[in-house]
């Protein structure tokens, strides 16, 4: 007897009324795998940790959000999962020393899509950007995460707005969430005169 299997990869809308899919063992034609999470060493290279922190789930995942729901300075993770409710798996252990950045646009988008934000710390630089969405039915938080190991100390920020505009900051105290709001342009005399002559 043939088999045919359509629809791999995704249920259509009537699966339920069509039978029970195919019997392929452990394995799914939609997911039912171990999550995954990944610890970056810092020097290109990445190491699967999922096991050592109970998120090696076997799961039918559909979308992860990273936030630091508690304000910890841990990051957190919210897990959706088809037909299930949403799980929270909450950072632990100790950690080193971290920033993080909540930027509100005024010349720029107010959630600051698009802004790029540069640090420099312990002799490392590192780079975020603000997204829009983070995946597949997925938005992360807005607020950027930096880790910053065993430093205490940003040496230098610099936020690079939509609008083009630059704000930066310097020596810069560790384990914080700082607020930057977009700096307005500063009036000249021109523009303040032409602006008072405007109707």
């Amino acid at each position: 007897m043939d088999v045919v299997i359509e629809n791999v990869g995704r249920r259509s809308e009537n699966w339920a009324e069509e039978g029970a899919p195919p019997d392929i063992g452990e394995n799914s034609l939609n997911g039912f795998e171990r999550n995954l999470l990944f610890w970056n060493l810092g020097d290109g290279r990445f190491v699967d940790v999922a096991y050592l922190t109970s998120s090696n789930r076997i799961e039918d995942g559909r979308g992860v959000a990273v936030a630091d729901f508690d304000r910890d300075g841990r990051l957190d993770l919210l897990l959706q999962n088809l037909e299930k409710p949403a799980v929270l798996l909450m950072g632990r252990g100790e950690s080193g020393a971290w920033l993080q950045v909540d930027l509100e646009g005024t010349r720029s988008n107010r959630d600051a899509i698009g802004a790029i934000v540069t640090i420099e710390s312990g002799g490392r630089r590192q780079v975020r950007q603000v997204a829009a969405g983070s995946g597949f039915l997925s938005s992360s938080s807005h607020v950027l995460h930096f880790g910053l190991g065993d430093a205490q100390r940003v040496e230098r920020l610099e936020v690079h707005w939509p609008s083009g505009r630059r704000d930066t900051r310097v020596d810069v105290d560790a384990n914080q969430r700082l607020r930057i709001r977009e700096s307005l342009p500063v009036a000249t005399r021109s523009s303040a005169s032409a602006d008072s002559s405007a109707p």
